[in-house]
């Protein structure tokens, strides 16, 4: 059954987690490369080419970035403040709490990033699944809470969350457009996907259904 963001028809799924990737996703920025183009040097181009490539972890890109960066917080938030979500997130929000589906966000990206974009256009609790940014007095600090062997470039393994969910019994929702999604769409229940992983995932026979952003995909909603 598909179900579109104007439906009356409601039927409560506790049992269904709807995952999203943030950048790329739920918002058309790239939140960290955005910062790092205002505030970083420019090795950060370089250290990205070579994130992209595989060469170098989410964490040896996250730390040697910010290793350049003198900004404050509160500078960085101003310019994050200038960053929009993609416009069908809040429906996604809302059917999924309609439903009684879990709902969180998985990212490759920082939880301060992601919440303060949320919170700024009034989207209040959400888990977020990613990296940790700690502003001590003498820098920046990171710790990876969502690390796995399984995922040893990633700092969130995707993946191992999917998991997670599966094993509390629930069927997996998970929407994503690139790199660091690779791996969710491969144990995921069903996989929504656009740009690079609808690609990757027509390469691997993975099943998918293509979406070019979170209205359209609204529009093609399937109950899992």
């Amino acid at each position: 059954m598909s179900l579109s963001k104007g439906s009356s028809i409601v039927q409560p799924r506790p049992d269904v987690a709807v995952l999203c990737d943030f950048d790329g996703t739920a918002t058309p920025h790239i939140a960290l490369d955005m910062l790092y183009r205002e505030f970083g040097a420019p090795i950060c181009q370089v250290l990205n080419q070579r994130w992209e490539r595989c060469e170098i972890s989410t964490k040896e890109e996250t730390q040697s970035c910010f290793a350049t960066i003198t900004a404050s917080r509160t500078e960085m938030e101003s310019f994050l403040a200038s960053l929009s979500l993609d416009p069908g997130l809040p429906d996604l929000v809302s059917l999924c709490r309609r439903r009684g589906c879990s709902f969180g966000i998985v990212s490759d990206g920082l939880t301060w990033c992601i919440t303060y974009i949320l919170n700024r256009h009034g989207i209040y609790g959400v888990p977020v699944y990613a990296n940790e940014i700690h502003f001590e007095p003498d820098g920046f600090r990171f710790s990876f809470p969502w690390y796995a062997p399984e995922t040893p470039l990633r700092g969130t393994s995707k993946p191992a969350i999917v998991r997670r969910y599966q094993a509390e019994g629930k069927r997996v929702v998970f929407i994503g457009d690139g790199l660091t999604d690779f791996e969710a769409a491969g144990v995921a229940d069903v996989v929504y996907a656009r740009a690079g992983l609808w690609t990757y995932c027509r390469e691997h026979d993975i099943p998918a259904i293509e979406f070019s952003d979170l209205a359209d995909l609204l529009t093609k909603w399937t109950t899992p």
